[in-house]
């Protein structure tokens, strides 16, 4: 009894790995034909962004080369920065002095 049951798992054991064998190379299949639709769909949809890719760059270095131009304008600024701060500061420490000696 005990030899007519290991036989039979026997068989059926490679009988189990082939269809385990066929169930991946089902699930390899079908991510592949997935992988493939998937990139398609990208080159379709990016193609009208990847075409625009140049106009951008030019753009962006033309606003560089403007900036470039009217450096002493962002020097001013930048300048201007830490004293307004340093203004806001002295301000903001006065009323909490003020509101502390009130209390």
């Amino acid at each position: 009894m005990a030899g007519r049951t290991s036989g039979l798992r026997t068989k059926g054991s490679w009988m189990m790995w082939a269809f385990w064998a066929a169930g991946v190379s089902l699930l390899l299949v079908e991510v592949k034909a997935g992988m493939e639709y998937v990139e398609t769909g990208l080159q379709q949809n990016l193609s009208g962004i990847l075409g625009d890719l140049p106009a951008v760059g030019m753009i962006t270095l033309n606003m560089a080369e403007h900036s470039l131009w009217h450096w002493g304008s962002l020097q001013m600024a930048m300048q201007a920065v830490p004293m307004v701060a340093t203004g806001l500061l002295l301000v903001t420490v006065a009323l909490m002095l003020r509101r502390g000696a009130k209390s």
